[in-house]
Formats: structure tokens, sequence, C-alpha cells
């Protein structure tokens, strides 16, 4: 198959990259996220740790051709950088991520982001039951027809919004 220069091809990535069996596996044994952060730069995270895995997310960068030439995790720093070969961080990004993911960063624009503030919330918060009302409207002083039929108490809602309080 002749390689073609606009599209990253697997088999030509793999080809540029010197790594050794060892790295193989550990990149084989480990789950993997990938987020495309910048042109030619890609954020890896290596699940594998859990709950730590946020201490374990580093920057792999690629070139023109979508091969990977640096990473900023210490291993690829102190000892496969300079030893010409590449980490498990930058191997991941070639086969995990594999071509759609080298050919994403390649043409990845700022500007085609989405435009505007995101609100962030919990999980908590989005399964909140406040039975579809908004925030204003459960914060209004008003008889609640779920709190009628528990005598002294207030229902959960109201209770959370801090329209009723428990009885002493």
């Amino acid at each position: 198959m002749a390689a073609n220069t606009d599209t990253v091809e697997n088999s030509t990535v793999l080809e540029q990259l010197a790594f050794d069996t060892k790295t193989a596996k550990r990149v084989a044994w480990s789950d993997w996220a990938f987020t495309i952060v910048a042109p030619f730069e890609i954020e890896v995270q290596n699940l594998s740790y859990g709950h730590l895995a946020d201490d374990h997310t580093y920057r792999v960068m690629i070139d023109e051709q979508g091969v990977p030439v640096s990473c900023t995790c210490p291993g690829f720093e102190y000892h496969h950088g300079p030893n010409g070969r590449v980490g498990k961080h930058m191997l991941a990004v070639a086969t995990v991520g594999g071509p759609t993911l080298l050919e994403a960063a390649r043409a990845f624009s700022p500007s085609h982001g989405p435009t505007g503030a995101t609100e962030t919330t919990t999980a908590s918060k989005k399964l909140k039951a406040d039975g579809g009302r908004s925030l204003a409207e459960n914060s209004i002083n008003t008889e609640c027809i779920e709190c009628a039929g528990l005598s002294d108490l207030p229902c959960f809602d109201c209770y959370s919004a801090g329209q009723r309080e428990l009885p002493e």
C-alpha cells in the first residue's frame, strides 16, 4: 500500500518508532484515555492507576506526519528519550490511539472548538430528585403536597432546598 502524505498510516508511524518488548507489553496491559489539547499535542492518561490516574497524565507531542516525538513524562526525559526510544505514552498514542487519533491531533484547530463556557456539574446534582423544578421554583415557600402527607416531617426536596426544617 502506498503511503498517503495527507493521512496518517499506522504501519508508517510504527516503523519510525524504536521501542522494546517491555514497553510494548506495558502499553498492552494498561487502559488509556486520550484528549487532544492543542495542534500536534495529545494528553495521555493511564487509567490503570485507578483513582491516581490524574497523577499519571502526560502530554505527547507529534510531528507533522503524526509520529510521536516527545513526552512530558519523567521516563521519557530520563530513560527512553536519551536512549533513542519511545516511552509507553508515546507508543500508546501510536498503537491504541492509532491513525484516527493521530490524524485528529494533526488537524486540530482550537478555533473550531466549543464556544462559550460549559457548566460543570457533579453526578449528584444531575441526579437530584427535584421533580424537574428549577432552583427558583424550589426556593419558593409554598405548601408542598408531599410534605402535607408526612405530618411534621418535610419531604427531601423541601428540606434540601431549605424550605422546611426537621422538627425538634
